[in-house]
């Protein structure tokens, strides 16, 4: 199943993710964690959100990748 990029406009407890090649978006989130898991399901990466609008540059391998905020989670396309 091919990994389309996802614009992440939930409105689950006004969380929103959004991705742009390497970097996420996250918004209405400040104080959580944003984990990064694989497809394999092995969490790669852990954040912690420290702004209401924070930007976050990833340094992953291109690939598909599951970004779980608090209830909020999206599937994302690294380029």
């Amino acid at each position: 199943m091919p990994c389309a990029p996802e614009n992440g406009r939930g409105l689950a407890g006004g969380v929103t993710i959004a991705a742009e090649g390497r970097t996420i978006i996250v918004s209405g989130a400040e104080g959580q964690k944003l984990e990064v898991i694989s497809l394999t399901g092995r969490k790669v990466a852990e954040y912690q959100i420290n702004s209401p609008a924070q930007r976050i540059e990833l340094d992953l391998n291109k690939g598909c990748y599951v970004i779980k905020v608090g209830k909020v989670v999206r599937k994302v396309s690294i380029h």
